[in-house]
Formats: structure tokens, sequence, C-alpha cells
């Protein structure tokens, strides 16, 4: 296994990685009709009963806890979020350096970099 191989120049780069892993993806997409229609299947009664099985919003009501219980597990409310919302411009994140040992500060840096590179591309392909 080539990633867990301790020289670190015998790792694939953050670039070869993608591009093993891009093509899984599109090894997965060629996969059989049935099988993938069996795995949403499959997927869908799993989300079905997790559906069925989530908490209502009053079960929070019904718990008791103990008087003398110092620390309290409570239930939260994340109804009145505000949307995500990602940005391209991968400049704006900092590595700290000093934090870091070199190598693996030069292997984020590398892996930003390729990432703005696919950020580019991609860019460029909805233009076109």
């Amino acid at each position: 296994m080539k990633c867990w191989d301790a020289k670190t120049e015998n790792r694939p780069s953050a670039k070869k990685l993608y591009q093993i892993l891009k093509k899984w993806d599109k090894e997965d997409e060629k996969l059989n009709s049935e099988i993938r229609t069996q795995m949403d299947k499959y997927n869908r009664k799993i989300r079905e009963k997790t559906l069925k099985n989530r908490s209502n919003d009053n079960k929070s009501e019904s718990i008791k806890t103990h008087p003398q219980a110092l620390y309290t597990s409570r239930f939260l409310s994340f109804k009145n979020l505000p949307e995500a919302v990602n940005s391209s411009d991968l400049s704006s994140f900092q590595v700290n350096s000093d934090d870091i040992p070199s190598v693996s500060a030069n292997l984020i840096s590398e892996c930003f970099d390729y990432l703005n590179e696919i950020n580019q591309e991609d860019d460029s392909n909805l233009n076109d």
C-alpha cells in the first residue's frame, strides 16, 4: 500500500491520488445497473427506517435528569441555522507551518495547489 509507505517519496502525490479516485468513480458508474438498482433500493429502505426511528421534538421534555448530576446532555435544535456557503477560493485557507512539520506542510500545500488547479479546470469547463 503506497499511501502507508514510511518513505514519503514512495507515496503517491495529491494529483496521483485524485486521478486514482476519479478512475474508481468512473468504474463505479459502470457498475451493473441491476446491482446499482439493488443498492439504491437498500439505501432508500435504510433512510426510511432512520426517519421513522428519529425522535420527535417533544422527546427532550420527557427526559429526567438526576438532581445531583453535574453535566447533562440536551437536544440541540438546528432548525434556524443559516444556509451553508462554500467558497471556491482556497487561497483564504491558511496553514501555519510552525505548527506542522515541514513535510506535512509541503503535502498540504501541494494538495491545495492541485485543488486550485481542479477548481480552475471545472470553472473553465462550465464556461465552455
